[in-house]
């Protein structure tokens, strides 16, 4: 807090609050409030990077001719402790959208999907943005197996689910993968708590994973909040219609390939993340046995489906 004192200090702006936000984060992040010149209050988020998690500062640096209609932020300080300073948003979609009916689900989801399409469809010369090419490793198979047998080792109602992990990554040769439709530019982690409706708006934090990449990464990454068949194979369809709009070209058979392949990759990304947070304390048991299960059961359908098209 001290820093962040001493940078707003510098800018000439006096905090009336400031308060540090816990959780699950890769760094310090605090929020405040100053007076601005018309004696109005404004809110803004401040993050200081932990150690080796401060690749967003490079991001901004090459993006940010492109990036101002969809993220918020104020400054960034290259200097050590590296940081960024941002509007504050209030709170991420992921907060309510649990709740919600099925048509507002739907409704929400095509409203982020629709700027993800803006984003997607940018035009940009992607060798000069110097920005790794995404691609799918075992990185995040072997992560999740290892916390599914963590997790098997805790509770007798968790089943042998790695052996799932193993087969279906062989079976598709998931790592050898080469995505068939267009590279653009990527977010790289949307899911919903890092999505936010301001002003009217959707708008984007944390770009520390942008790359080039499928737009399919950032939708099958968004999927990640969603625990809802009928959702899923709603937000494929809708967001295949999107592409098809913007003239952004690709086949149904390679948006499928790509979806299904990128999709059991994230999928299995973000299973391994969420039994991390609940080992840290921030899941409740039911609630990881519900997710783990979803999950599990997602990857089963789509690996199912491709053999069955394969055949």
């Amino acid at each position: 807090m001290k820093i962040l004192k001493q940078r707003l200090e510098e800018m000439k702006w006096v905090p009336i609050h400031i308060e540090n936000i816990t959780g699950a984060h890769a760094g310090d992040i605090y929020r405040f409030e100053i007076i601005n010149q018309n004696d109005e209050k404004e809110k803004y988020i401040y993050k200081e990077f932990a150690e080796g998690r401060n690749n967003e500062t490079e991001v901004y640096k090459k993006l940010e001719n492109y990036l101002e209609p969809f993220t918020k932020l104020v400054k960034w300080w290259e200097s050590n402790p590296q940081a960024i300073l941002m509007v504050d948003l209030g709170s991420p979609l992921k907060d309510d959208f649990m709740e919600l009916p099925l048509h507002s689900k739907k409704k929400s989801i095509v409203s982020i999907l629709q700027r993800l399409s803006y984003l997607h469809s940018l035009k940009i010369d992607q060798t000069a943005l110097t920005l790794d090419t995404h691609s799918i490793t075992y990185e995040w198979s072997e992560w999740a197996i290892k916390q599914l047998k963590l997790l098997k080792a805790r509770h007798e109602w968790a089943s042998d689910w790695y052996n799932l992990i193993v087969y279906t990554y062989q079976k598709l040769k998931l790592s050898d993968y080469k995505v068939r439709g267009p590279l653009t530019l990527t977010h790289g982690d949307p899911h919903l708590e890092n999505v936010f409706c301001y002003d009217n708006e959707i708008w984007f934090i944390d770009w520390e994973w942008a790359a080039i990449g499928s737009p399919l990464r950032d939708i099958t990454i968004l999927l990640q909040d969603v625990y809802d068949e009928e959702l899923v194979r709603y937000t494929y369809k809708a967001y295949k219609e999107l592409l098809d709009s913007k003239k952004i070209s690709i086949s149904n058979d390679a948006y499928r390939r790509d979806f299904h392949h990128l999709y059991i990759d994230h999928t299995t990304m973000m299973l391994a993340w969420e039994i991390e947070k609940y080992f840290q304390g921030y899941t409740s048991e039911a609630r990881i046995k519900e997710i783990v299960e979803f999950k599990m059961k997602e990857i089963n359908r789509v690996v199912k489906e491709e053999a069955d098209i394969s055949q």
